[in-house]
């Protein structure tokens, strides 16, 4: 499996998250003073150099006057629209099986 922070639905949340930002109309730097962080954290997040918490994601969402369970639902949605990728299946042995 492809570590998450290289799969297109961490891009996805990327997008959606500086979207929110620019829709409440807050620059970088509002949402870090928003939030009691710089506007490096911000940018950061948003260009996937540093990852975010529930809880951090939680503040970054009342800070933009957005509820999280519909940022969520709305990622979750975004996401589900995409192609199904093929995963490989996995024994309890935790040893992908040969394909074929």
């Amino acid at each position: 499996m492809s570590k998450t922070l290289y799969r297109r639905e961490n891009e996805l949340f990327r997008e959606q998250l500086r979207r929110a930002r620019e829709t409440a109309g807050l620059t970088q730097a509002d949402l870090a003073r928003a939030i009691g962080r710089t506007q490096v954290f911000v940018s950061h997040v948003e260009r996937g150099v540093r990852r975010l918490d529930a809880v951090e994601l939680l503040e970054i969402c009342r800070a933009m006057g957005v509820d999280l369970t519909t940022f969520v639902s709305e990622f979750q949605k975004t996401v589900d629209a995409l192609p199904r990728r093929k995963t490989s299946q996995v024994r309890r042995t935790g040893i992908p099986r040969p394909r074929g």
